[in-house]
């Protein structure tokens, strides 16, 4: 576990009523202890108790990503009241704790539509646990990477919004102790800033990313149905390669080219087909012909927003259940 104290100056009696509104508001669980307020993060908790005419915190947290997550949130929550942790260790100039940096290894492309990334670093291994997904960062022109500031919270150069901070998907990793090396594919689009970058990057490249964060691979069960657009390739062939033998199901995966298609394992009881955009098929109509049976089962939609919103419902109705599905918005 991972630990760290700081105080702010306003007076408990004031500061543990609204620690408690906000906990509430939030919908995270709250304890008391004796004078403490105990509030139950994502990932840890936070302590409040008073001390002399001041409030004393403390954040719990199983790592440095959610500490660095919780310091990050509580900064950006007090300096809405005009308030500023001070924190018992000096945070200012550090390498904030859910961010790694590395090199590229090299960038290829691996069909019309797609290209592959392979990085490293010394502390990537991290990545191999919690969730699939990372974000790469793409600062402003000349600026240096983020860092924390004197409240221990994450100092973007230029402002946050001045950050390109895309999602992707750990395809592959490839651990040694806590350093590895990650494979990603990158869906490539005209104009994307991602897509122009891999089209000039090259071994030896700088690189920072946070995380991990996002789902976790889901649950497995007797029959899996996965339909997905262009942008989540990676993740459903994530899934699919990682399926126990016995799995039973259906996977559908669109493509814009017929050369973006891949090799990818998947059990015998589950059947693979590449649909092309172009067509009247649409993933939400794919996904309506699947034949969900009506046990063991689980349904994984990613696509845009709008339709994985349509998707979410359409599924409620047809009577799964929250954990037999997730329909989840990668782009809009």
């Amino acid at each position: 576990m991972q630990r760290a104290d700081a105080f702010i100056d306003i007076d408990s009696t004031t500061a543990i009523p609204a620690f408690r509104d906000f906990a509430h508001a939030a919908e995270r669980p709250v304890s008391e202890d004796g004078a403490a307020l105990v509030i139950t993060l994502h990932r840890g908790s936070l302590t409040i108790t008073g001390e002399a005419g001041k409030t004393r915190l403390r954040l719990d947290s199983p790592d440095e990503v959610a500490l660095q997550l919780g310091r990050d949130l509580l900064a950006q929550k007090l300096a809405e009241q005009g308030l500023t942790p001070h924190w018992q260790e000096d945070l200012a100039g550090r390498q904030p704790g859910n961010q790694s940096r590395g090199r590229v290894v090299s960038v290829t492309r691996l069909s019309p539509s797609y290209s592959r990334v392979v990085i490293e670093g010394p502390d990537f291994a991290r990545f191999d646990e919690g969730g699939l997904h990372f974000r790469l960062l793409f600062g402003p022109e000349g600026a240096g990477w983020p860092a924390t500031d004197a409240a221990g919270a994450t100092c973007w150069p230029g402002g946050m919004a001045a950050w390109h901070r895309p999602v992707y998907t750990t395809r592959v990793i490839e651990t040694d102790g806590a350093a590895a090396r990650i494979t990603f594919d990158v869906f490539r689009h005209e104009g994307g800033r991602v897509t122009e970058w891999c089209d000039r990057a090259g071994p030896g490249d700088a690189i920072a990313m946070t995380g991990p964060g996002g789902s976790a691979l889901p649950q497995m069960r007797g029959w899996m149905g996965l339909v997905r657009d262009e942008t989540a390739m990676p993740v459903m062939i994530r899934i699919l390669e990682a399926m126990p033998p016995e799995t039973r199901g259906e996977a559908v995966l669109f493509v814009p080219d017929r050369a973006d298609i891949q090799e990818v394992r998947h059990p015998e009881g589950v059947k693979l087909r590449w649909a092309l955009r172009g067509t009247d098929e649409t993933p939400r109509t794919a996904l309506e012909a699947l034949a969900v049976p009506a046990e063991d089962r689980y349904v994984f939609f990613a696509g845009e927003k709008s339709q994985a919103l349509e998707v979410r419902a359409s599924l409620s109705e047809r009577g799964l259940k929250k954990g037999e599905f997730m329909s989840a918005a990668y782009w809009s």
